[in-house]
């Protein structure tokens, strides 16, 4: 037994003698893959505004409720909603109302109080001739002077008479008050209203305006005409603005103001429109790279930094997002080299070339 272990441990011994010569130090590891044509970057530092955006609210110069002023039954509504209407426009038609009875009645009492009038004046010629000739006593004469003035009078109220019925028979035909556009139908053909039935909400036409409640941090800075740059994304647009009112109570429960900004002329605006509204700001500089270059594991991110020509995967904290450029808080410096694109073709420890 003992010769056998013996034999076997200088087999071995010798086996090891044969081939050490051969093999040469750091020459069993595998050569690292090479990886060719991956776009690469060098990250660099860009100067970004600093603006803190809030949310506002399209409106118009002037909203208002058109209402009825006379009773009686809706018989034509001439508009819908979303129609831009001009001063005068007819809007509503009232029917089954005494507005035009009314205007009849006053307009015969007038024609009335006017013959009356003349007879009146005809009268007082005549008695004024006889009384020069004394034959007519002077207290016939101011009975005659007086039935003159009270003609004078009676025509003069007919007259108002006339100009209140013609006003209440035009209150069953509602005309633009401006130029607007139609927001809301409140009322229905057929309905029956009464003074004071709110029947269309109109929308002045003209400067419109965003609505926004700023921090109270920011109201030491916040004057008339102080600038802003308002962003409309269901138009695509990005206009500037100015303060144009700051209403002066504070919402004690947001700690915020509300402010109105006169907006620069743009296509298509309606009122309710959602905005994003900044205000001008210093520049920044931060560190970004574009999306395509960040490889997202679960929750983590991170980003291929070439370091000595070999690929070494890093975790990055990742900021703001600019467009198609993402800011990156740590994990990279500016002079660094990156792979900006086509990451999946990336290794971690793979030799980068050309």
């Amino acid at each position: 037994m003992k010769m056998t272990v013996l034999f076997i441990t200088l087999l071995t011994t010798a086996s090891l003698f044969g081939c050490g010569g051969e093999i040469e130090p750091g020459r069993t590891a595998a050569e690292a893959p090479v990886i060719t044509g991956l776009p690469l970057a060098t990250a660099v530092v860009s100067s970004v505004s600093q603006a803190n955006f809030h949310v506002g609210t399209v409106e118009s110069p002037d909203r208002g409720t058109l209402a009825a002023q006379i009773d009686g039954r809706i018989l034509k509504i001439a508009v819908r909603p979303g129609d831009r209407v001009e001063k005068g426009d007819l809007l509503i038609t009232l029917a089954d109302n005494q507005g035009g009875e009314r205007l009849a009645e006053a307009e015969g009492a007038r024609k009335g109080a006017a013959a009356r009038l003349d007879l009146a004046r005809k009268t007082e010629a005549r008695y004024r001739e006889l009384f020069t000739r004394s034959a007519v006593t002077p207290q016939e004469m101011d009975r005659i002077d007086a039935e003159l003035e009270m003609a004078r009078q009676a025509l003069a109220q007919a007259t108002a008479a006339v100009e209140v019925a013609r006003t209440t028979a035009a209150h069953s035909r509602l005309r633009a008050p401006y130029s607007a556009r139609v927001v809301r139908k409140l009322i229905e053909e057929g309905s029956t209203v009464f003074p004071g039935t709110p029947l269309l909400v109109l929308d002045r036409a003209g400067a419109w305006r965003v609505r926004v409640n700023l921090p109270e941090s920011s109201l030491a800075e916040t004057t008339l005409g102080t600038p802003f740059t308002v962003e409309i994304p269901a138009l695509g647009a990005r206009v500037g603005a100015r303060v144009g009112e700051i209403l002066p109570a504070a919402d004690p429960g947001t700690r915020s103001f509300a402010v109105k900004l006169d907006l620069d002329q743009v296509a298509g605006l309606s009122a309710g429109l959602f905005a994003r509204v900044s205000a001008e700001a210093e520049a920044a500089e931060t560190l970004q790279v574009p999306a395509t270059a960040l490889v997202h594991r679960g929750q983590l991110t991170g980003i291929y930094v070439v370091e000595k020509g070999i690929l070494r995967y890093r975790l990055v904290k990742t900021g703001r997002t600019f467009g198609d450029q993402v800011e990156i808080l740590s994990g990279l410096s500016a002079g660094e080299s990156y792979v900006a694109d086509e990451t999946r073709r990336a290794r971690s420890g793979s030799r980068v070339e050309g």
